[in-house]
């Protein structure tokens, strides 16, 4: 039996150093995918928190210093609200799959 999956790739980039932003930015792209049919939608690995591609937090100066704050404030724990958030548009696909 063959079964086909809709999917929607997203290549975009996290609004660094602003989840609350970035995840408005992933639930327009959620709503879009949508309604668009898809069942499945990949976003880039660490779009939520950024990826800190060319920050050096090795450095001890108190700009290093505010970067590595800023990055960790941007962080997340799963499962918190953020997770919650997310999964309140992944279920409704999840019903047509068994796990």
């Amino acid at each position: 039996m063959s079964s086909t999956v809709t999917a929607t790739v997203v290549q975009a980039s996290s609004v660094f150093y602003g989840t609350p932003a970035t995840l408005d930015k992933a639930e327009r792209f959620l709503k879009e995918a949508a309604e668009l049919g898809s069942q499945l939608v990949v976003f880039p690995e660490a779009f939520i928190g950024g990826y800190p591609r060319g920050y050096n937090f090795a450095d001890q100066s108190p700009r290093g210093k505010e970067s590595f704050r800023k990055y960790h404030a941007s962080a997340i724990n799963v499962p918190e609200r953020i997770f919650l958030f997310l999964s309140k548009y992944s279920f409704p696909f999840l019903k047509c799959y068994r796990f």
